[in-house]
């Protein structure tokens, strides 16, 4: 009942104790603060157990999930994203090794893991940590972060991109992400509460920064002024407008710089 943090070797141990411990972990009333399972001859399958042994009980998975070397095949990572769904609260950090070496069902794995939390954001670990990064991670990552305005939602992007180019896309997309600049729903919507992210270029450090703030209707609202209205801004902007309208624009641009001077 006293353990707190448990790091499990294949040294000393193989699949199916493996699998009696998570069952065994299932049944505590109060989760560990973290597990680490270093097991590279896990089957297709172990994940898929893995999760189910915890499907009865999701609050009971550990706050901090490191798979090691675990196989993340394509129905393991839907398995495991579905038990952190049914989970009260989002784990605080999970580690995922996405090292394909040659073998792409385990970038599968990882995009079908990554779908499943796209369905429901809210539930998604607050630290993702991919240890290679795919660009074919980036279209279900991008939809997992859009439209998060609420601080417990996800916080932190770890991972390791080495070709220039393809980190090149991921600023550029992430920079997006932080600030869909298409127009103003598409900003509205934009992802407010990401705050730490590898290889960030200038503009993306500065959104970064900006999410940081724990009022998310200011961060909104600024950013929504500073790329539609700041940067186009007509001394007539005010004057065209219908009064309903108008007093609505006022309301908005009080809220964006309630503490700042707007001309």
């Amino acid at each position: 009942v006293g353990i707190r943090k448990l790091n499990i070797f294949d040294i000393e141990i193989g699949p199916r104790g493996l699998l009696r411990i998570a069952r065994a972990l299932a049944r505590r009333d109060s989760p560990l603060d973290s597990l680490s399972l270093e097991l590279s001859s896990s089957s297709d399958t172990f994940l898929v157990d893995f999760a189910t042994a915890f499907w009865e009980n999701p609050d009971s998975l550990p706050n901090e999930l490191i798979p090691g070397e675990i196989h993340i095949c394509e129905a393991g990572g839907r398995a495991l994203g579905t038990v952190l769904v049914r989970r009260g609260t989002p784990l605080e950090y999970l580690y995922l090794n996405t090292r394909n070496e040659g073998d792409h069902s385990r970038v599968l794995g990882v995009v079908a893991l990554l779908q499943v939390l796209g369905d429901n954001p809210s539930k998604s670990p607050k630290i993702l940590f991919f240890h290679e990064f795919h660009n074919d991670f980036m279209e279900p990552m991008e939809r997992l972060l859009q439209n998060q305005m609420c601080s417990q939602e996800v916080l932190g992007v770890y991972c390791s991109i080495k070709d220039t180019e393809d980190r090149s896309n991921f600023q550029r997309r992430m920079t997006s992400v932080c600030c869909n600049e298409t127009n103003i729903s598409t900003t509205y919507d934009s992802n407010h509460t990401l705050i730490r992210v590898p290889h960030a270029c200038p503009q993306l450090k500065h959104y970064l920064t900006m999410n940081g703030n724990p009022d998310k209707k200011k961060v909104t609202c600024i950013k929504v002024y500073d790329t539609h209205f700041a940067r186009n801004f007509q001394p007539d902007f005010f004057a065209v407008m219908q009064p309903s309208l108008l007093s609505k624009v006022l309301a908005f641009v009080n809220q964006a710089f309630a503490d700042h001077e707007v001309f």
